[in-house]
């Protein structure tokens, strides 16, 4: 469908007709005609038609049984309805029947081709939404939740794939939003053991205080409000993984404990004289540079190089683009239920491609979203989305814009600075050269800054 003419089978039987549409259709199009009604349903019956535009009056028959026809046999046809009778009833019967245009005769060059244009625009987006879909549900089946297409994703899959069946602990890097989480469901997801444990914690999101219970548990009376014994997250963990999320945010105390823990693989609960063995492995993440947090003395070095088994670094969104198209297809799938179907816009999606996303993939789900909820139109147009992100747009169109000035002037500077050159600094014989008066050649050089000692 990408780049193929659509198909048409037009029904008309006026001589002076047919001429007018094989002028205006045949250059755009492949077209066939018919011009009985027993020609036309034997035609459409046997071949594929993108648009079918039928005349409602014909000799031996009428149009709209046609349509009748047409509807009962493939619901979804696309059909322009062209008559000469003015009757808005019938006009209206007929969009009932499910035509997607009427229009009258004489048939108006600009008015079809724009009719055409428009079902042609909406199956190319129906066929890109397609092929969207079956990219996003094969990145789903392949790599376990992970959606994208870039060699960075596909490189990152590749790792992942690799560490199937091993017990090395994994770091996960990368800014906020960049889906860190959903990498760590992929890497535990592929274990392909629905029993398997699977336990997270962020680090960021728990006091220091309440850590390091929420980590290796406690007994009855370890602390005030201790009423009742617990068991920590690495013990729940025990054959399975356990994911801290934002590693970096851990106090020295509770990174010197946890050093303990994953060196000896045993766990010992505040309050409590005994070890408990869990056998674990660990996906650590933080969105924080881990070598300058080492430098500032606030992340243990011995600790990083405990969890650095396999380290595995996350672009942000803006350092591929190409994933985008991908991930918005998901997110728009996964709010069908609540939205309906709904499309980007070529336009739409090639501005959102080109905005820099600092809140990364978390920021692109809440834009989609919020753009369902503020247009209830099936086809979403780059206006509908947000003035920030829009706003990026004009910024890479002025960037263009002024790097194609420069280059401009660059290029004419190199072209008078050679001709002068060629001419020994004699200003008429370049001036000719270049096809330009001297005066103008003496402003090009005072504009450009061209001074002679320095081309000679």
């Amino acid at each position: 469908m990408k780049d193929e003419k659509l198909e048409l089978l037009v029904l008309e039987d006026e001589k002076s007709a047919i001429e007018a549409l094989e002028f205006i259709l045949k250059p755009k199009y492949k077209v066939q005609f018919a011009t009985r009604c027993q020609e036309a349903i034997q035609k459409f019956d046997q071949d594929h038609f993108d648009v079918v535009l039928l005349d409602l009056k014909l000799p031996d028959g009428n149009g709209a049984d046609i349509l009748k026809h047409i509807r009962q046999n493939k619901p979804d046809q696309e059909v322009i309805v062209i008559s000469a009778n003015e009757d808005v009833q019938g006009a209206i019967e007929i969009m009932k029947l499910g035509a997607s245009d009427y229009l009258l005769k004489p048939v108006n060059k600009e008015t079809l081709l724009k009719s055409i244009g428009k079902i042609e625009k909406n199956m190319r987006l129906s066929w890109e939404k397609t092929v969207l879909l079956q990219k996003v549900q094969d990145s789903e089946n392949r790599y376990h939740g992970i959606i994208g297409q870039s060699l960075a994703i596909r490189h990152i899959c590749e790792t992942i794939a690799k560490l199937k069946g091993t017990e090395t602990y994994i770091l996960l890097m990368g800014e906020s939003g960049v889906g860190k989480e959903v990498i760590t469901h992929a890497i535990h997801k592929q274990e392909g053991d629905s029993l398997r444990p699977f336990v997270a914690v962020n680090c960021a999101a728990i006091p220091e205080n309440l850590l390091e219970s929420e980590l290796f548990g406690h007994e009855k009376g370890a602390f005030t409000g201790a009423n009742q014994s617990r068991i920590g997250k690495f013990v729940q963990a025990n054959g399975g993984d356990i994911f801290l999320d934002e590693i970096a945010c851990m106090s020295p105390t509770l990174q010197a404990k946890l050093l303990r823990v994953l060196q000896d693989k045993q766990v010992e609960p505040l309050g409590s004289t005994r070890k408990i063995k869990s056998n674990f492995r660990v996906i650590a993440a933080t969105n924080q540079d881990i070598k300058s947090v080492i430098e500032k003395g606030t992340f243990r070095q011995d600790l990083y190089f405990r969890l650095q088994g396999v380290e595995i670094y996350i672009p942000p969104l803006r350092a591929r683009p190409e994933d985008i198209p991908l991930l918005v297809e998901y997110i728009l799938k996964n709010l069908a239920p609540k939205f309906g179907v709904r499309h980007f816009s070529e336009a739409a999606m090639k501005t959102m491609m080109e905005y820099d996303w600092p809140g990364n993939v978390r920021e692109l789900k809440n834009t989609v979203e919020n753009v369902l909820i503020l247009c209830r139109d099936e086809l979403i147009e780059e206006r509908h989305l947000p003035p920030t992100i829009r706003q990026t747009r004009t910024k890479c169109e002025q960037n263009m814009f002024s790097h194609l000035r420069a280059n401009i002037k660059n290029y004419e500077k190199d072209v008078i600075v050679a001709a002068l050159k060629r001419y020994r600094g004699n200003k008429s014989r370049a001036s000719k050269e270049l096809g330009i008066s001297r005066s103008i050649l003496y402003r090009k050089m005072k504009a450009l800054d061209l001074e002679e000692n320095e081309i000679f």
